[in-house]
Formats: C-alpha cells, sequence, structure tokens
C-alpha cells in the first residue's frame, strides 16, 4: 500500500473467497466517517451474495480511529448480524487497538493480529 499522510484515508476492497476483505489506511474520524459507512456498506451488500455475509476490516495500516468511526464499525457489525453474518478486523497492537480496549469494544469484534490469521 502507498505511503499514507496524515489525515488522508485510504480504503480497498476486495474479495477473498466468500469473504471481502476491507483495509483501511491513515485515519478515521468524523470527517470521513461517511466514506468508511459506504465502503463497508458496499462491501457487506457484496458479501451478501453468499450465505451469512462475512467481512474481514484490515485496521492494521490505520493510524488513527476516532469514535465516529468506532461507531461506524459497531454500526456495520450490528447490521451484519442482524443477516446472520460476521466482522471480524485486524488490529495489531498498537493505537487502534489500544482504542477498541479502551471504549469496551474489542470484545464486540473477533480481533486477530494479521490479515492472513483473520483468513485462515
Amino acid at each position: 500500500m502507498n505511503d499514507v499522510s496524515a489525515g488522508v484515508l485510504e480504503m480497498t476492497r476486495r474479495r477473498h473467497g466468500e469473504l471481502v476483505v476491507v483495509s483501511l489506511a491513515g485515519e478515521v474520524d468524523v470527517d470521513n466517517a461517511t466514506r468508511v459507512r459506504a465502503c463497508l456498506d458496499e462491501a457487506a451488500a457484496e458479501a451478501a451474495k453468499v450465505q451469512g455475509p462475512r467481512l474481514v476490516v484490515d485496521l492494521s495500516a490505520l493510524t488513527f480511529i476516532d469514535t465516529t468511526g468506532l461507531g461506524v464499525l459497531v454500526r456495520q457489525l450490528a447490521a451484519l448480524r442482524e443477516r446472520d453474518g460476521s466482522m471480524a478486523l485486524v488490529a495489531p497492537d498498537g493505537q487502534v487497538l489500544r482504542r477498541l480496549r479502551r471504549t469496551n469494544l474489542a470484545p464486540l469484534f473477533p480481533i486477530y493480529d494479521t490479515l492472513s490469521q483473520a483468513l485462515a
């Protein structure tokens, strides 16, 4: 992935078997949460083509996420669960994982250290 300067968000989406992987790099905050929500909604729609849509959101290249961004993740998880789907996060030790733990959101998600672990 390209070098991400502060404040810039890059999003990619790709299919991996029956999973859809969304990778976020840079910062997720109130200014771009709507774009993140739209990207996750599109990924969920793509994943919904199979039974029990499954998303993996790779946050390993994320340098910052605020409470608005965390809310987007939680709402997407709830929407997927309503359709018997699931969402896992890739969040190696760092600022994003600490924020998930501090806000008591970490127990809601399966969280992996690496993308390869999440895809296994």
